[in-house]
């Protein structure tokens, strides 16, 4: 039975652009830093707006794009690697979303019949669920341990989408969410969380990140990393819903067989933060 093309090209597509990002992780852990992999993630983002904005104009919906390019920008480029923020900016992050808002309702009174409300509330939408990719390039640790844990983040979700994605393709026949995403089935699911959970573990317990959480049980380990693998595949399902809702089949024309920018990262717009609380959280409680 010969492969259907769409699963080859992910098939060997996939590895190569693993490969690509591993390869400035690999660079950012030897210089000890997190530039290369904001720098990308802030390409990321912005492209990540324009297709959120595209989907909202499928719909009819002209959101406010230009602003929320501005702010999602601002809160992704990793402004410590250019520039000493000073001390009454320090909070400009919590203070930006209510500028934010401020400007959507006064367009909202000043251009009454071209902006509506949906629209207002799309754009805050477009900035808060972008912006969670800054999770990616901030991670709870120093930067000599940061692409050890982008490479977690990497093996539980991207692991997990590969094998779901081939699992449920060859044998899946129980729908998952048959309304939001057809294609996506409990087999595939399964599949994807114990492949995810295995890899995520593995980084975790086998490489020289094991240090940071060596206080933590392996049973606690192993849950955390499933608990970031279910984050990973539920951030795939948010993504299917915008589609669904907007009628597009991708959020883009990216690249051939794996679509937008935001059908690339939408396992980690929510892995990334749940990892961050999850990491947290294991701090305080076994230190």
């Amino acid at each position: 039975m010969p492969i259907p093309r769409k699963i080859l090209i992910r098939v060997i597509g996939a590895p190569f652009l693993l490969a690509l990002l591993g390869s400035i992780l690999y660079l950012d852990h030897r210089r000890q830093t997190s530039l290369g992999i904001s720098s990308l993630l802030v390409l990321v983002a912005v492209l990540s707006v324009v297709e959120f904005s595209a989907m909202c104009a499928k719909r009819g919906i002209p959101v406010a794009r230009v602003a929320s390019l501005v702010c999602v920008a601002a809160v992704m480029i990793p402004w410590r690697y250019i520039a000493e923020i000073p001390p009454w900016m320090a909070d400009w992050e919590t203070w930006l979303p209510f500028g934010l808002l401020l400007y959507l309702l006064c367009k909202l009174v000043f251009r009454y019949g071209t902006f509506t409300p949906e629209a207002a509330g799309l754009t805050l939408v477009s900035y808060y669920y972008i912006s969670l990719l800054r999770f990616v390039g901030r991670t709870p640790f120093m930067a000599r341990w940061s692409a050890l844990y982008l490479l977690f983040l990497l093996a539980a979700g991207k692991g997990s989408d590969m094998a779901a994605f081939v699992v449920g393709k060859s044998m899946g026949r129980h729908k998952m969410a048959p309304v939001v995403s057809p294609n996506k089935t409990w087999e595939g699911g399964i599949a994807g969380g114990v492949v995810g959970t295995a890899l995520g573990f593995l980084v975790l317990w086998a490489t020289p990140l094991h240090v940071k959480f060596e206080h933590v049980p392996v049973a606690a380990l192993l849950f955390f990393a499933l608990v970031v693998t279910i984050a990973a595949q539920v951030g795939d399902l948010v993504k299917s819903a915008f589609k669904r809702w907007a009628g597009v089949k991708d959020s883009g024309r990216l690249l051939p067989e794996f679509g937008g920018m935001i059908d690339m990262v939408d396992s980690f717009i929510v892995a990334a933060p749940v990892a961050h609380l999850g990491t947290e959280l294991l701090r305080r409680m076994f230190g």
